[in-house]
Formats: structure tokens, C-alpha cells, sequence
């Protein structure tokens, strides 16, 4: 075949040449067309946002574009793939059948639609992926949705069907109660096909068709009720239907939603409401009859106030009272208070849905006073609205009957004071005088006959303290104290006494300590009044123990928890023994458990039955196992909080001991009606350095305190005429502050708590009961005068703590300025306060008497100081002392302690009075001179 070439060399035509030449050109231009369209082609693979590969008949990659990337490399790597076996698999299996083939296909949390279309020609196969994640998602979501749909229609308590334009089911759901099998069977079908197959009356179908045309019609919902005739017990009878038809945005029908409700029941219901008026109208009858018999007052009011229902004695009343009154409405008849009061516990009732009890007085025209107890409850009604339900109790009778109770026990409370008080008063100058005689010079039988008194008049003590206690009991006012204390001594210092009385009767005594089982026994709880159990069972065993005989006693650990431990004491004897049949009256007040028990062992019967309630108010329960002549155990559990480390180390503190100069060469006023315990509390006093001044009555100590200071006043409760205190009144309000500060001691033959909290109230700062201890006197003196805590007497040498007994700040009062690591506090008004039971105008008059008396007083002391003149700086330092105790300034007592101390050098006191006079000014400086109110 010749080339264009060849032809145009060998033709010699000009126009076949020209011819030969423009179809030259023309092919040329067709050939770069075509080439350049194919350019353009090649780069669509490249340009397509969806993978594109090809794969040979081997599997090998041969192609893929870049949207193929992260396949391609999946399909090059050799590790483990779940889309590399799916590729391949595709493209072998288009080849091998010559046939395109479609799947969907997941890869790198992409979902696909892979295309694989074989070139058997060139024996490969090019696979084509389309992204399809979005519409797999949406319909993931649409499954999703119609599950949840599903569900619910599934778990609705009616029948759901969905209806075509012909009536028939496309939809039914469970409830329907068909199985799954009859539902599909039925999907196609329409209502007139379910009749047939139930036996339903065909004219069931032809109204539903009927209501179905008129709904598509109206474009509205169609409600009806439906009976299906025959239906067995177990079937629905009466349904509640309807039909809402659902159209497209063109208007077009797409459903028809059926709803159908089971109301049965409640048709069945309505009949039996029905049938049962006439019942329901004689349990009325029975019900108004009922009420109106009944003797108390019941009504129904609404929210406004509104009377809606009374019964006969309620109405009844409300005539009485209307009468009696000569009114024309009860309620004009009652105090407005009365109304105001029942208005608002209506209201409250009405708010908070919650029942409330309360007790009122309504007094009649006749002045007659009745007594009601009513209680009011929310009532609901059908309506949803809220009435309040009241029921008046008429308890006038057992009103009248319980003011006699208070009015006797009242009348008890008195007599057992007055009783405490008679027979303390002369039992205090009995064991004073004795104590006082004691300590004279006496002979071996004069030694006896003060013993037997000694002894004689702590019996009738402990008698009095038993009838007391048991007082206290069984009027509720018997109250534990809570301090940190040792279990294990504790106990055994209280029965360390009765050892030695028991040893002294020949009996052997045998002991468990508490220490052996349970190391670290400290607790928080009443030391005294565990100590007072476990000596009223020890004193008891070593009574009925003869001589020869053993008593044991013994702490034990029962069990402990992160916050409490718990103990068991037992006393065990091989005394007399008890009956059975008497095991429980010894535990009754007054009672032994034999006629001649008092006679023979002497006793009042109060120790059991007072140690059985002190128990019981710890928690615990004391038990009793006897038999006659082999003894008897008595044991008792408690339960009581640990006390912590801190409180542990700081009961553990070594105290400072009182010597008897903290009162030596102080001056009080003694104020006691009785000539007897006056002179026995002098001798006391002065036996220690004190000076006493002597009143018989208030009005007379009152006479003494204007004349003289003191630094403190002892001072008797009962007294005839102004008792003590009307006479601490008046001290609290004198118009010298410093003496209204006076600290004043109680000595009161009242042993209740209740009289304790009063006196503190009418501003006594301590109570001392008769008869008093010595020792105990003189601790509470020295705990008064130094402004400290009261002080105890654990053994005749004093304790007492350093520490103030509040840390409360002061009401009103300004802070005091803060302490630094160096230095304390100027000033602090705590026991102010406390003196001032509140009265700023009390506290502001101290502050205002300070400030104007201090200014001279720091003057004396520097003139004295450049004097030398010690005895008047200490005596201005004496001065102040009250002053400074009394607003908290702790940081000057020590150079007042200096300069009033014989004992101090020169050096000494010139530093102590040059700080005194600094630290005066510097406390003028900072201390406020009135207290905002």
C-alpha cells in the first residue's frame, strides 16, 4: 500500500495532488482531535471523587486513582485485610463469569457500592466505588426510627392499624392480639374480611366504611363506639374507635391511621354504677348517720374558708356557741385570734398536703372553757381541687385531768425541794460542825462519837441524794454529763472504798480489770453516774455478803467500732441470794426483795431501780442472775462514744494544784439565814486566810456590799424576806461596774439542775449544794476569784484548770485584735458577756468605767514605780485585777502577779510595773468604749 507520500511523488495531476493534500490535513487534524479528547479522558479517572480500580486476573493492582489511595494501599500491603479479599474476590468472579456484578462493600468506616466490570480482552477488571456512607447513615437512622415507632405503636394499649385508600391493612400492631403469623396473613385484607372470619355482623363493616368516606372526605378525624356482639368474657366487647386520615403536601390520601380502645371495663363498670345507685344511696344515708352520731366534731371547709359539710354535733356547737353568745353567727361569738389561727392551719394544711394535729381553748359565752383537740388532713376531691378535713375532740375532761397531774407533780417538785432544802440546811451545820470538831483535839471515845455522827449524817445524805435522784428520774429532768474520762479508773478509784469496807468485814474481795481486755478504755460519757451504778452494786453485794464470803468484780470488752466501745461490768457475790419470783421487784422504787431486807441491811430500795434507769439512759440494760443462798451477779452493758486523741492528751494534763494562798487574805461576804451553817462555812474560811463578813439576809448583805468590796459573795438561796436572788439582782445593777462583777456562789440546799440553769440566769456565776465539802468550797472560791473554770477536789489537794470556761465571743462586741505567734490577744470580752447575761448596756458601762478610771490609776502606778513605793503599786495593781479579769486582758495578770507577790525582787518589779503601764495604755488604745446594741 502506497503512502500519501508515494502517491503524491508519483502523480503529476496538480489537483489530485491539491485533493491528496487537504485530505492529508484533514486526517492529521482529526488524529490530534482525537488524541486530545483522549488526553482528556485519560484525566477523568484522576478527576473522579469516587475510587477507581482495575485488577488483573491475578489480583494484582494495576490502576487506582488517587480517591483509590488508601485501598490501593490496603491491597499492596501483606498484613492481615477484610477489603483486600473482598476486592479481589470481585474482580476474579466478574472474569471468571464475564457478567458486571454489584455489592455493597465497608471499608475504612466508609460504606460503598462496588461496580467490578470485566475486559476480558485485555483480562482485567475495573472496579468502581461509590461513596454511599451519607444514605447508608440516613437509612440506618430511617430503621431506626421506624424500630422505635414500631416499638411504641407495639407497647400502646389500644389497637393500631394502618389503612390504605381501599381499606386495607398495611400495618397492624401487637396489641391486636393476633400472633405474628395471623398479622401478615391479615395484611391486605380489610375490616369486612375480619368480620367474616370472627362471625361479626356485616353491618359492623358497612358503618366503618361508611365513617372510613366520611373522614377521607372531611379531611378530619371520625370518633365511634363499637359493640361486638357474642364476644366470650374473655373477649372485647365495646371498643372506642376512630380514623385520622393522613394527606401528602399534594393532597394526595397516603393513609388512614385506626385506633381502637378496649373500654370494656369501663362500660361493664358504668353498668354496675348503675345498678348499684340504689346501694350507693343507703351507704350514704348509712355514712350521714354515722356522722352525725358521732360525738365529735367533723367538718369539710374549701380553700376560701367555706363551710362545705358539718355533721349534727358540729352543727350542735355551732348553735351553742352562736347562742350562748347571743350572736347572730358562731364566729361572731369567737376571738378573732381563734379565727386567725384556725384560717392559717387550714391554709397550711392546704400547702402542705400534710396532716396537723393541734390543741386549742374555746370559751363559751357562759364563760365556761372548752377544750378541743382537732386534727386537720387534705381531702381530694373527684375534681382535683382540695378541702380540708376536720375532726374536734372534745378533751376538756382530760385537759382538767392533766393540769391536776402538772399541778401535782408540780406540788411534788415543791415538796421534794423544800424537803431537800430542810433537811440539807440543818444537815450541812451537822456535818460542818462535825468536820470542824474533828479537827480539835479529842480523845479515842470523843474520835468515836464524831464518827458515828460523820457516818450517821452521810447516810441520811446519801437517803436524801436517792430520793432525789429518783425525783429527777421520774420527772424526765435527770440529765448526763458528757467529759472525757477513763473507763478503767474511773471505776476503780469509785470502788476502791468499798474494797477496803468489804476487807474490813472479813469478806475477800477479787477484781477484773477493765485495763486487761481493753488497753485504751477512754471514753465520753457520765463518769459520775457510771462510778454511782457500780457502787450502789457493790455497796449492795458487800451488804448481803457475810463475813468469810467473796465478792468479784470485773470490767470486761464486749466489742468496739470505729466510734464507740462497749463494756460490761459484773458484781458477783456469794451472799444470801434472791427468789426468782422476787427478781424483778427489786428493781421497783421503795422495794425490797424481803419484808425484813430494810431491817436487817438497812437501805431505802432506791439503789437498784435508780442504778436500772441510770443504765437504761446510757443505752444499756442491767441484768440480774440469783439463787437463794448461792448469791447473786449483777451485770450491766454499755455502749459509749470513744473519746478522741486530743481530748485523751488533754485529760491527761497534769492540772496546777490550788495552794491555800489563791484565797488566803481575800475578803467575801457570806449571806446564809441559818446562824448554824454561817458558822460553820466562817470556820471553814478562815481556817484557809479568808476573811468573811457575815449576813443573816439580803437586805443586810446589800448594806455590807455598799460599804466594802469583796471578792466574792457567798450567797444562801431561800431567805427570809429578799431571798438570794432579788439580792444578786441588785448586785448586778450597781452602779459601780467592777462591783456588779462581783462573782457570787450559790449555796443552795437544791440539788435539781433545773434550780442550777436558774440561778445562773439571775447571774450567780457558780452553784455550791449543801452540805458542801471543804475542799470543794475552797476550789470553787479559788476558781471564782482567779476567773477560771470552777474548780473540783479530787482529794484534798485542789485541781483546776488555766483555761477559761467559755471561748464564745461576746455579743455586740468588736473583735479583739488578732494574735500574732508573739504576742495574745489585748483584751477579751467573753466573760463580760457572760457576766452581763447579754445587757449591752451592762458591758457598756464597764467599758465606759474602765476607760475613765484607768487613765489615773496607770498615773499612781508610774508615780509609785518612780517611788519605789512598792506597796502602793501593788495595791493599784489589786485594784485593776477585777477590771482586767473581767475584760479578758490575760496578758497583763502576770506584772500584777509580780508586784503582788512579797517575794519579788526590785528588778523585778520595776519591769513589771513599767510593762503594766505600757500594756494599760496599749489596751485603752484598742479596747472600744461602747458596744453597738
Amino acid at each position: 500500500m502506497k503512502s500519501v507520500d508515494d502517491t503524491l511523488l508519483l502523480s503529476d495531476n496538480p489537483a489530485e495532488l491539491h485533493a491528496l493534500l487537504a485530505a492529508e490535513r484533514q486526517r492529521r487534524k482529526q488524529a490530534e482531535a482525537d488524541l486530545a479528547a483522549m488526553r482528556v479522558a485519560s484525566r477523568i479517572p484522576h478527576l473522579n471523587p469516587n475510587p477507581i480500580i482495575r485488577l488483573s486476573s491475578t489480583g494484582e493492582l494495576l490502576f487506582a486513582n488517587p480517591a483509590a489511595a488508601r485501598l490501593a494501599d490496603e491491597l499492596l500491603a501483606t498484613g492481615p485485610s477484610r477489603v483486600r479479599p473482598q476486592l479481589v474476590q470481585a474482580a476474579l468472579q466478574t472474569l471468571r463469569t464475564g457478567e458486571p456484578l454489584q455489592r455493597e462493600l465497608q471499608a475504612n468506616g466508609q460504606h460503598f457500592l462496588l461496580f467490578a466490570v470485566p475486559v476480558l480482552e485485555e483480562g482485567f477488571a475495573l472496579l468502581y466505588l461509590t461513596d454511599v456512607t451519607a444514605r447508608w447513615q440516613a437509612e440506618q437512622e430511617t430503621r431506626e426510627q421506624r424500630k422505635l415507632y414500631e416499638t411504641i405503636l407495639a407497647h400502646l394499649p389500644a389497637v393500631v392499624t394502618v389503612l390504605d385508600a381501599d381499606q386495607r391493612y398495611s400495618y397492624i400492631n401487637t396489641y391486636a392480639g393476633d400472633s405474628e403469623t395471623e398479622r401478615q396473613a391479615r395484611l391486605g385484607t380489610n375490616f369486612a374480611d375480619r368480620c367474616a372470619a370472627k362471625g361479626l355482623p356485616a353491618a359492623l363493616a358497612a358503618r366503618r366504611r361508611r365513617l372510613f368516606e366520611r373522614a377521607v372526605s372531611s379531611r378530619l378525624p371520625v370518633s365511634w363506639e363499637e359493640h361486638w356482639p357474642g364476644c366470650s368474657d374473655a373477649a372485647a366487647c365495646y371498643w372506642l374507635c376512630s380514623y385520622h386520615p393522613v394527606f401528602g403536601a399534594g393532597g394526595e390520601l397516603q393513609m388512614v391511621l385506626n385506633y381502637g380502645f378496649d373500654i370494656t371495663s369501663r362500660r361493664e363498670a358504668e353498668e354496675r354504677t348503675r345498678q348499684s345507685e340504689g346501694q350507693v344511696q343507703a351507704q350514704q344515708a348509712f355514712t350521714n348517720l354515722v356522722l352525725d352520731l358521732n360525738p365529735n366534731l367533723i367538718w369539710v371547709r374549701d380553700a376560701e374558708g367555706n363551710t362545705k359539710f358539718e355533721n349534727a354535733e358540729m352543727k350542735a356547737m355551732r348553735e351553742r356557741i352562736r347562742h350562748l353568745a347571743g350572736t347572730a353567727t358562731m364566729e361572731a361569738a369567737l376571738d378573732i385570734e381563734v379565727l386567725k389561727t384556725s384560717a392559717l392551719t387550714d391554709l397550711d394544711v392546704l400547702k402542705s398536703g400534710k396532716q396537723n394535729i393541734n390543741i386549742a381553748s374555746v370559751k363559751l359565752g357562759n364563760g365556761e372553757v372548752r377544750w378541743f383537740q382537732t386534727v386537720r388532713c387534705p381531702m381530694v376531691l373527684a375534681n382535683g381541687t382540695t378541702q380540708v378535713l376536720g375532726v374536734s375532740t372534745d378533751i376538756t375532761a382530760l385537759k382538767q385531768a392533766q393540769q391536776e397531774a402538772e399541778a401535782a407533780a408540780l406540788a411534788r417538785e415543791n415538796f421534794l425541794a423544800n424537803m431537800s432544802h430542810e433537811i440539807r440546811t440543818p444537815l450541812n451545820g451537822v456535818l460542818g460542825m462535825t468536820s470542824l470538831l474533828a479537827k480539835t483535839t479529842l480523845n479515842e471515845q470523843q474520835r468515836s462519837y464524831t464518827a458515828i455522827i460523820q457516818h450517821s449524817g452521810r447516810h441520811l445524805l446519801n437517803v436524801v441524794n436517792d430520793v432525789l435522784d429518783m425525783a429527777k428520774i421520774t420527772s424526765g429532768k435527770l440529765e448526763l454529763e458528757q467529759s472525757v474520762f477513763n473507763l478503767c479508773d474511773s471505776m476503780g478509784k469509785a470502788a476502791h472504798p468499798l474494797v477496803m469496807q468489804a476487807q474490813e468485814k472479813g469478806i475477800r474481795v477479787v477484781g477484773t480489770l477493765l485495763r486487761d481486755s481493753c488497753p485504751l478504755p477512754w471514753v465520753v460519757g457520765d463518769s459520775y453516774r457510771l462510778n454511782q451504778v457500780l457502787i450502789n452494786l457493790l455497796s449492795n453485794a458487800i451488804k448481803f455478803t457475810p463475813a468469810g464470803g467473796t465478792v468479784a468484780v470485773g470490767g470486761y470488752f464486749v466489742s468496739e467500732t470505729e466510734d464507740t466501745l462497749t463494756t460490761e461490768f459484773r458484781v458477783t457475790d456469794s451472799g444470801i441470794g434472791i427468789a426468782p419470783d422476787k427478781l424483778e421487784n427489786i428493781f421497783q422504787e421503795f422495794t425490797q426483795a424481803y419484808a425484813d431486807t430494810t431491817r436487817q441491811f438497812g437501805g431505802t430500795g432506791l439503789g437498784l431501780s435508780i442504778s436500772r434507769a441510770l443504765v437504761a439512759q446510757m443505752g444499756g440494760r442491767l441484768t440480774v442472775q440469783s439463787q437463794p443462798g448461792q448469791g447473786s451477779s449483777f451485770s450491766f452493758v454499755t455502749t459509749l462514744p470513744k473519746a478522741s486523741a486530743e481530748a485523751r492528751q488533754k485529760a491527761m494534763e497534769p492540772v496546777a494544784l490550788v495552794q491555800e494562798a489563791s484565797v488566803r487574805g481575800r475578803r467575801v461576804l457570806l449571806v446564809e439565814d441559818n446562824a448554824v451553817n454561817r458558822e460553820v462555812a466562817q470556820l471553814l474560811l478562815e481556817g484557809h486566810g479568808v476573811v468573811v463578813d457575815e449576813a443573816a439576809s439580803g437586805l443586810e448583805a446589800l448594806e455590807l456590799f455598799e460599804e466594802c468590796r469583796y471578792d466574792a459573795v457567798l450567797m444562801d438561796i431561800q431567805m427570809p424576806g429578799m431571798n438570794g436572788l432579788e439580792a444578786t439582782a441588785r448586785i448586778r445593777t450597781h452602779y459601780d461596774p467592777v462591783k456588779a462583777a462581783t462573782p457570787i456562789l450559790a449555796l443552795t440546799a437544791n440539788a435539781f439542775r433545773a434550780d442550777a440553769e436558774k440561778y445562773a440566769a439571775a447571774g450567780m456565776n457558780d452553784t455550791l449544794p449543801k452540805p458542801f465539802d471543804e475542799a470543794e468550797l475552797l476550789g470553787k472560791l479559788a476558781a471564782l476569784m482567779a476567773g477560771g473554770a470552777p474548780l473540783t477536789a479530787a482529794s484534798p489537794a485542789l485541781a483546776a484548770t488555766s483555761e477559761p470556761a467559755a471561748t464564745a465571743t461576746a455579743p455586740h462586741a468588736e473583735p479583739a485584735p488578732e494574735a500574732t505567734e508573739d504576742a495574745a490577744p489585748l483584751y477579751d470580752l467573753v466573760l463580760l458577756s457572760q457576766t452581763a447575761h447579754g445587757s449591752t448596756a451592762f458591758m457598756n458601762r464597764i467599758l465606759t468605767s474602765f476607760h475613765s478610771n484607768t487613765p489615773g490609776s496607770v498615773g499612781d502606778l508610774r508615780a509609785a514605780q518612780t517611788m519605789a513605793d512598792w506597796p502602793a503599786a501593788a495595791a493599784v495593781a489589786h485594784k485593776l485585777r477585777p477590771s482586767l479579769r473581767l475584760l479578758g486582758a490575760a496578758s497583763l495578770l502576770p506584772c500584777m502577779a509580780v508586784l503582788e507577790s512579797e517575794s519579788s525582787s526590785e528588778l523585778e518589779r520595776q519591769t513589771a510595773a513599767l510593762e503594766l503601764a505600757a500594756g494599760l495604755e496599749a489596751l485603752l488604745r484598742v479596747l472600744p468604749q461602747k458596744l453597738d446594741s
